[in-house]
């Protein structure tokens, strides 16, 4: 928890020191970072070298993807099969096709899919006036983006077996398949939903089940942290590209390298001034106009996703060292810096400026993680409290129990989407196996003993990741 955000000049020593290793460290180079996430090109003189507008717009399909679940014109069709593929094909048009083009089948720029109108889809985002959005509809956005291509198991093989929700695989399918699948599965549960005869059913189920915060949250998991962690600042992989001369044979203005830390960056979600502002003031307004043309420029001045939760966990957090955010927007900072330091030296891994790298990486994400596993935290609190109002004279609504149930759930299964994750495998089934597939909706024995599972589950998460008793008590 903190008042202010003050970016602090780190050296890559000092980052090992923090990592839980001195090996080196007496040899780093000092990081002399900027306090914002603007870095001039090494290339091509006076231009910016960061670029992640594909992570922004993956970023944005999550948000209208959310959104659309909740629109009432989602659920207005024929209650018949014609109904159920209606709904089927607006949900994928977010998540399988996109701004793709893809062949018969319609896209983001074709057509609203909030209202059928024949015009660009517009992103679900308001800014207060007089500002203006940079990037109003899908037209001003990435080409060629979808969620489906870039989810856990697609894109890279699961370095894990997939855990915490029963997926069915057949034929040729494998565990890769299983994150996808069970996104399918769900989008058919709303469909079913939709076409049930029942004007009052949306996305929950009689069973508790909140679809749309379940899709939501699995996939800012199983996209946006699994690309970060299996990819963009893995070691052996993105952290191994050029540093030597512009992307894609000199076209661009940054190299190979920096362009795989920009983009998992771009999937953290933080703005580029993110150090700026206290945390209350980013879970507030995720947005600012840091160049004062009036327009909020949604590639650069705007907060999603994982950077909010963790602003709000620090927010909430008790203890007045807790700083997830700060720490994992500092360890891009230096990263980056530590990259553009050593323009002309391509990585080598293992040695030179790489270990480095990696360490600034495994900070990134450590810190990142921790405020998953605190938001796990912070709706096993919420599921208990409203799981024991149960039977009482003020029970909490069916609404509330479904949603948190469901929020819980979802950042739970986004622990298992990095190869460095702090909670072990096993660990983390147990905490499943204690959370189950859907919440206990009545009072009884059962409540009784689901609560006492779901403490169980916090326990395994706060020793998984060593939070105090006072934070996990506070979230």
């Amino acid at each position: 928890m903190k008042l202010i955000k003050g970016l602090t000049l780190l050296s890559a020593s000092v980052m090992l020191a923090a990592c839980g290793s001195s090996s080196d460290s007496d040899d780093a180079t000092v990081v002399n970072a900027p306090t914002t996430y603007n870095f001039t090109s090494k290339v091509t003189a006076d231009e910016s070298a960061v670029s992640y507008s594909g992570q922004a717009t993956r970023q944005l399909l999550l948000n209208d993807l959310k959104a659309l679940i909740s629109t009432a014109d989602l659920y207005d069709v024929t209650q018949d099969a014609a109904g159920k593929a209606e709904v089927l094909e607006r949900l994928n048009r977010i998540y399988a096709v996109g701004t793709n083009e893809v062949d018969g089948k319609v896209n983001l720029l074709d057509e609203n899919v909030f209202d059928g109108d024949i015009e660009a889809t517009p992103v679900s985002i308001s800014v207060e006036a007089p500002l203006a959005l940079t990037q109003a509809d899908y037209s001003s956005l990435s080409s060629d983006k979808n969620l489906q291509g870039k989810i856990a198991g697609q894109d890279n093989d699961l370095t894990n077996t997939f855990v915490g929700w029963d997926v069915t695989i057949i034929g040729d399918q494998t565990d890769n398949d299983r994150p996808d699948l069970l996104i399918q599965s769900w989008f058919d549960a709303i469909a079913t939903l939709a076409t049930d005869d029942d004007e009052t059913t949306t996305f929950v189920s009689a069973e508790g089940l909140d679809y749309q915060q379940l899709i939501q949250k699995l996939l800012l998991g199983a996209v946006t942290y699994s690309q970060a962690a299996e990819d963009y600042l893995k070691p052996s992989k993105g952290l191994l590209k050029q540093n030597s001369a512009g992307d894609k044979d000199g076209t661009k203005y940054y190299t190979a390298l920096e362009h795989q830390w920009d983009e998992g960056f771009g999937y953290f979600g933080a703005q580029r001034d993110y150090n700026l502002y206290t945390d209350t003031e980013v879970k507030t307004t995720p947005y600012q106009d840091a160049d004062t043309d009036t327009s909020i420029d949604l590639y650069a001045e705007y907060s999603f996703g994982h950077s909010i939760n963790a602003v709000k966990r620090d927010a909430g957090a008790a203890d007045e060292g807790t700083d997830f955010s700060k720490a994992a927007m500092d360890a891009f900072l230096n990263g980056r810096q530590l990259i553009q330091d050593n323009f002309g030296t391509d990585p080598v891994e293992g040695s030179g400026y790489h270990k480095y790298l990696a360490l600034y990486a495994e900070t990134a994400l450590n810190n990142w993680e921790n405020a998953v596993a605190a938001t796990a935290i912070h709706y096993i609190n919420d599921v208990i409290t409203e799981t024991n109002s149960l039977g009482t004279n003020e029970p909490a609504s069916f609404a509330n129990r479904a949603k948190h149930w469901s929020e819980m759930k979802g950042f739970a299964l986004s622990l298992q989407f990095s190869p460095i994750a702090q909670i072990s495998t096993a660990d983390l089934v147990l905490v499943h196996d204690k959370m189950g597939q859907a919440p206990v909706l009545d009072a009884g024995d059962a409540a009784v003993a689901y609560v006492a599972k779901l403490a169980e589950a916090r326990d395994l998460l706060q020793a998984a990741y060593g939070f105090s008793d006072t934070n996990v008590a506070g979230w």
